[in-house]
């Protein structure tokens, strides 16, 4: 599997329900630098999703129109799109940057698309 096909995979894993509640899948694909500016405009660290990892979400998400850039030799930068159960729709971007052989999320970011686009 090429980096880039890997790393979707491993976007599409970090929006299942399921790997969402498993702290140990989490400290793995996320880095201890990890940092978000959430949609509602928090910054979220990496000890925050691990905290709230027991606390269930009934939100689905759908991806799609993946990009990605080669940022160096450890960096992929990746943007796409997603669509929540309850029709949000957000512009996404992360920064994969690959450490001691594994890819792990360093920074995402979320912007909400207003529904007058």
């Amino acid at each position: 599997m090429d980096s880039f096909q890997e790393i979707k995979s491993l976007e599409l894993e970090l929006v299942d329900p399921e790997i969402r509640k498993n702290v140990t899948r989490l400290q793995e694909l996320l880095s201890d630098d990890f940092l978000e500016f959430g949609s509602s405009g928090m910054v979220i660290r990496k000890r925050d999703i691990l905290d709230c990892a027991d606390t269930p979400s009934a939100t689905t998400y759908q991806l799609s129109d993946f990009e990605f850039k080669t940022l160096g030799n450890e960096h992929i930068l990746v943007t796409y799109r997603s669509v929540t159960s309850d029709r949000e729709i957000a512009n996404r971007s992360s920064i994969w940057v690959k450490q001691d052989g594994r890819w792990q999320m360093l920074h995402h970011q979320s912007t909400v698309v207003p529904s007058a686009i």
